[in-house]
């Protein structure tokens, strides 16, 4: 029978979430896809893998014009895609 590694899935699932997460904050939905970003980055943790780097980025990269909006959720995704990219770098 052949399964799946446990990490191979989780880089999946995580970046396949992050993907998600752009499409919902691009369509205008910020809060939306911040709670999928949530998901995306516990996905991440002991994941080390560049495509889910990347995708931490773009959270960022996507994130950055609500940095000083003064929206809690956007600014604890974007601080805990922060800590994300300072463990995987």
């Amino acid at each position: 029978m052949l399964t799946r590694k446990a990490d191979t899935f989780s880089r999946t699932h995580a970046v396949t979430l992050g993907y998600m997460g752009t499409v919902q904050a691009r369509k205008g939905n910020v809060e939306a896809a911040c709670h999928t970003w949530a998901q995306a980055l516990y996905a991440m943790e002991g994941v080390q893998s560049g495509r889910a780097r990347e995708a931490a980025v773009n959270m960022r990269r996507v994130l950055s014009p609500f940095r000083n909006r003064g929206i809690s959720i956007a600014a604890e995704i974007d601080e805990r895609a922060k800590a994300v990219l300072e463990r995987v770098a």
